[in-house]
């Protein structure tokens, strides 16, 4: 696969979250495509002085009851799922301190809104 010049000066991947997680560790299978494609493009773009953050998306949803987690019975955000599994990959696993959870958002409206005001306007990433 061919990636274009400019992926090597991004500063951050925004990655949606997507529905109730199936476990700590896995997001539901078509967020785990988005996953496999984002830990590709930072395994190709390693050559990078610095790689670019992935700032992963959403606590949840507010039409669908959360997963609970059974050892303390909060409830396990979307967006931690989608981390784990980023960090746990297979092929491509992302260095944990390059990724984020963004762990406020409960619609696709509030994850532009959060991941702005809670990362990109904090760390001063334009690039996204």
């Amino acid at each position: 696969t061919s990636y274009k010049p400019w992926l090597q000066s991004i500063d951050a991947i925004l990655l949606l979250g997507g529905g109730v997680p199936l476990s700590p560790t896995e997001p539901p299978v078509y967020v785990q495509r988005r996953c496999d494609v984002v830990a590709q493009i930072m395994d190709k773009i390693t050559t990078h002085d610095q790689l670019p953050s992935v700032v992963c998306l959403s606590a949840g949803t507010a039409h669908v009851p959360q997963y609970i987690t059974p050892h303390n019975g909060l409830p396990l955000w979307e967006s931690t799922a989608s981390a784990a599994y980023l960090m746990r990959h297979t092929q491509y696993p992302v260095p944990e301190n390059q990724v984020f959870a963004e762990t406020t958002s409960f619609d696709t409206i509030s994850n532009a809104f959060f991941a702005r005001t809670t990362m990109t306007d904090i760390t001063g990433w334009r690039r996204i």
